[in-house]
């Protein structure tokens, strides 16, 4: 996808520009406010491509990639860092600030949907957020419908750690959830197997093994939270208890099927988003 170099309203210092440059950031489109777009687990930037040339056609939109994913520098990975989530969240913020954005609107795809929340209580240049599937906590719990009991997480990074490309041509097909469309299964399958295996082992358990139930109701600012009506990663009440402890929060169910509707349904997601923008202007 031939995204545009970014643009820098102010001079930056060589940490800023190293930075960006590390987490391969690029832009497409004018107009304020601006638009950030978040990959989730397993993927990279261009998991947007069809959504970002309609998205970019009214405003600025920025993409990057997570330090250990897609064209990111693996150099830059720290461990104890990215244990958890919280060392996503504070490169977002250093991002935002390296570009000087403001009142920006984030759509978190999947875990990013928890990464832009804890990213929103650190910073006041997050005006609103776009959950895409997200989650914030994986892990069945008392009372609680996550989708996934501890062995489940287990058996899913064991297989991660003994075949990595099994693991992905086994998993692509169930979160694509798209039968009668094996291409965007295949390509799925590929955005998988280019990753780093071991760092996107360590992803997926900081992301399966996350729970940021307690800062949900410190989240201040304007929150959509857009789920597929079918998806086995997140269970419809994963996404109702997310929109219903975010306190300007909306749950809106799309007619679409599978954890990647980016990819199988971009019009339906575009078209919500819209909608959710032109509802919580600036």
């Amino acid at each position: 996808m031939p995204y545009l170099v970014v643009r820098r309203a102010h001079a930056l210092s060589e940490r800023e520009e190293a930075m960006l440059k590390a987490h391969a950031v690029s832009e497409v489109g004018v107009g304020e406010p601006p638009l950030v777009l978040l990959h989730g687990f397993g993927t990279d930037q261009t998991i947007w491509s069809r959504m970002a040339p309609d998205l970019s056609a009214k405003r600025r939109v920025i993409l990057y990639d997570h330090i250990g994913s897609g064209a990111s520098d693996f150099a830059r990975y720290d461990a104890d860092r990215y244990r958890g989530l919280e060392g996503y969240a504070d490169d977002l913020v250093k991002i935002l600030e390296a570009l000087d954005l403001r009142d920006a609107s984030i759509v978190g795809h999947s875990v990013s949907g928890m990464i832009s929340l804890l990213a929103s209580l650190r910073t006041d240049r997050i005006g609103r957020l776009i959950m895409i599937g997200a989650s914030p906590r994986y892990l069945n719990d008392a009372g609680y419908e996550g989708g996934f009991d501890p062995k489940d997480v287990e058996d899913f990074l064991g297989l991660m750690e003994l075949d990595f490309q099994g693991w992905a041509r086994a998993l692509a097909p169930r979160v694509m959830d798209q039968p009668d469309n094996p291409a965007l299964t295949q390509e799925l399958v590929f955005s998988f197997s280019r990753e780093n295996a071991e760092l996107t082992r360590r992803f997926a358990e900081a992301t399966f093994m996350s729970d940021h139930r307690a800062h949900l109701s410190a989240c201040k600012v304007p929150t959509a939270v857009l789920q597929a009506k079918a998806d086995v990663v997140v269970p419809l009440a994963a996404a109702r208890f997310l929109a219903d402890h975010i306190p300007h929060a909306r749950l809106e169910v799309m007619d679409v099927r599978g954890h990647y509707p980016q990819l199988s349904a971009p019009a339906t997601v575009v078209a919500a988003i819209e909608r959710f923008l032109a509802e919580t202007p600036s």
